[in-house]
């Protein structure tokens, strides 16, 4: 059935049914085959194999478990790149589907398997397309979802290790399976489209003392509880209320005994903004709200805030040229709101124009969304991705810019 829908698009491209097939054949083994960050080992080998299958030359590993892939048209243009993740997530599969992970407790359940099926079928191709002028960059990217700590990864380590130079794009398009939107549906914004990630560590200390007494101490528990609540008032009073902000604690840990007021406490959490300017000033106030909170009650505290990674800024000018090409292709673009998640795409957007979309992928009234044990994106969504890639590649091949 579904090789039935995709030919339906036969003709956008003279090897599209062979295109498709292999992007279906793709999608399901990675499915199958899930690995998590900076472990996709057998996900590269695999990927690799089949490019090199497909008659691609320039393949070059980087960042551990990453590749980039070079076609050159040997005709003077642009040079355009495209990105898409290849990492799983520690998720135990509930999906039901005949092809579900067969590694335990590790699951496709971000669609990244949908995205690396997209991306390989886009670099076919445009490798078949004469018409084309200039140079592709096709960027399979591990670790988006955050390498392992201690340890490097994602999109940061390929820029690093020289992803975006010989040849360094012109700009840079990716695009992520989202339950909310509907198959044939495109989703878009200008600007920020995701949330720069902070995460942080808060120890309160204070002075032990016997539950029965607490006089006679300085009760962590109570100081970091206070610390928890006031922290909201930065969200409410102290930022714009149109401008997106998150502060969200995870973990409070404290005491070892239920009648021992114990002498410190901790707080984990995150921080999530869309704008740079306010993700700089979040960990600043909340610091000044400890300082200010400790000292009250005759405790002192240890603040770490570390950026996980930038807001997804999508560049404006690209932006609006994407969406009108697009347009002409017949494609239903939605202005969608950005989103408090993050994604590591934001590198790449803080070195060169970056255009980044939500690609729908629900079939029914309501789907499950990302990182889900029951999340099964439709298979009739890669077509539309191949098509958005391949209207983007040949539109900016014969000189729409902004």
């Amino acid at each position: 059935m579904i090789l039935a829908y995709l030919t339906c698009f036969m003709a956008f491209f003279p090897t599209e049914d062979l295109v498709m097939e292999q992007m279906v054949e793709i999608r399901r083994h990675l499915h199958r085959y899930p690995e998590l960050s900076n472990r996709e080992f057998k996900t590269r080998d695999y990927l690799k194999l089949k490019l090199k299958d497909a008659g691609f030359t320039v393949i070059e590993e980087m960042a551990k478990t990453g590749l980039r892939v070079v076609h050159d048209t040997g005709k003077p243009g642009p040079v355009v790149a495209f990105r898409a993740d290849i990492d799983a997530l520690p998720v135990t599969e509930r999906t039901g589907l005949e092809f579900s992970s067969e590694h335990e407790g590790v699951m496709h359940a971000c669609g990244h398997d949908v995205h690396t099926a997209i991306l390989f079928g886009t670099a076919l191709a445009i490798r078949a397309d004469d018409s084309l002028k200039g140079k592709y960059v096709f960027i399979f990217q591990p670790a988006e979802e955050g390498p392992p700590p201690g340890e490097e990864g994602g999109a940061s380590l390929m820029i690093r290790e020289g992803v975006l130079e010989n040849p360094k794009p012109d700009v840079i398009f990716g695009l992520h399976c989202m339950g909310y939107l509907q198959v044939g549906q495109v989703g878009y914004r200008e600007g920020g489209i995701m949330a720069r990630a902070d995460r942080f560590q808060i120890t309160i200390k204070g002075k032990q003392a016997h539950g029965s007494a607490p006089h006679q101490g300085i009760d962590p528990v109570f100081v970091a509880s206070e610390v928890v609540t006031a922290a909201q008032s930065i969200v409410s009073r102290r930022v714009d209320s149109r401008d997106p902000v998150v502060v969200s604690f995870g973990e409070f840990n404290a005491g070892q005994r239920f009648n021992i007021i114990p002498e410190t406490a901790t707080l984990t959490g995150t921080i999530r903004t869309l704008s740079p300017e306010t993700g700089e000033r979040i960990p600043l106030l909340l610091d000044e709200l400890l300082g200010g909170i400790t000292k009250a009650h005759g405790a002192s505290y240890s603040f770490q805030n570390e950026t996980m990674c930038p807001s997804t800024q999508n560049h404006a000018e690209w932006t609006r040229k994407a969406v009108a090409i697009l347009q002409e292709q017949g494609m239903e673009m939605v202005n969608v709101k950005p989103m408090l998640a993050a994604e590591d795409f934001a590198y790449f957007g803080e070195e060169i124009p970056g255009v980044y979309f939500f690609l729908g992928v629900c079939e029914t009234d309501s789907c499950s969304n990302i990182h889900s044990p029951e999340f099964s994106p439709s298979e009739k969504a890669m077509p539309e991705g191949l098509r958005a890639f391949l209207s983007l590649a040949k539109a900016i091949s014969e000189g729409a810019a902004p």
